[in-house]
């Protein structure tokens, strides 16, 4: 078998994995770096910070059209670095169908984990419902503003994801069409479960610095690549 084909779950998957068409929209957050760092405690990676302060990501997204099938996902990052490159680690990815899960977590080291969520990513508003087994983990409503730019934007995302010794480097390359920009997110964090306690240590904000929505998001996914750690 290829290098660039893997079997999972008794699907073949073929690198580059394509998502030709999504949705999605974040709110970026300033915290401080000592909320960040017991979260990636033996990582192996190191928080990037600048005056003892960092970001934190609350994504969420639609995947209309995807080699891996059509669901909903939100994350839960934090920029980091290892050996001075860097990089997004995601603390928690929570997803609606079991096969994406199954493809995160083999391919790219993801921590996706099974949910329900109630989403709806719209032009200038984007509204979240997600709830784990245990319970209700989050509710979240993020507003852009109504002009979009009128240009297509490069999109590239790098995460670093540890696993046993070594950091998986993972890229994906894209464009975002039908960009908003903003300022205003409301957040209610639910309890018993470990991303709602993440989210809680954080002690985010109640203004974003700033929110993201995308009305067309594409973009292709590479293999992992094995770094020593």
């Amino acid at each position: 078998m290829s290098t660039q084909e893997h079997i999972v779950e008794g699907r073949r998957v073929t690198f580059p994995v394509r998502i030709r068409d999504a949705a999605a929209s974040a709110a970026v957050y300033p915290v401080r770096a000592d909320r960040v760092r017991p979260l990636v405690t033996g990582t192996g990676l190191d928080v990037a910070a600048a005056a003892g302060r960092t970001l934190a990501v609350l994504a969420f997204v639609r995947y209309r059209v995807n080699d891996l099938g059509v669901y909903d996902e939100v994350g839960l990052a934090v920029p980091v670095r290892r050996r001075g490159r860097l990089g997004a680690h995601v603390l928690h990815l929570p997803v609606t169908a079991t096969f994406t899960m199954a493809a995160g977590r083999a391919l790219w080291g993801l921590p996706k984990w099974l949910a329900t969520a109630e989403l709806s990513v719209e032009p200038s508003l984007t509204t979240c419902r997600l709830d784990a087994a245990s319970g209700r983990v989050l509710d979240a409503a993020l507003r852009t503003s109504s002009p979009r730019l009128p240009f297509t934007l490069p999109a590239r995302v790098t995460t670093l994801a540890p696993r046993g010794d070594v950091v998986l480097r993972s890229v994906a390359r894209g464009t975002a069409r039908g960009v908003r920009l903003g300022h205003s997110a409301g957040l209610r964090i639910g309890d018993g479960h470990p991303m709602a306690a993440d989210l809680r240590a954080l002690d985010l904000p109640r203004r974003p610095l700033v929110t993201v929505g995308i009305e067309h998001l594409a973009f292709e996914m590479a293999p992992a690549v094995a770094l020593p750690r």
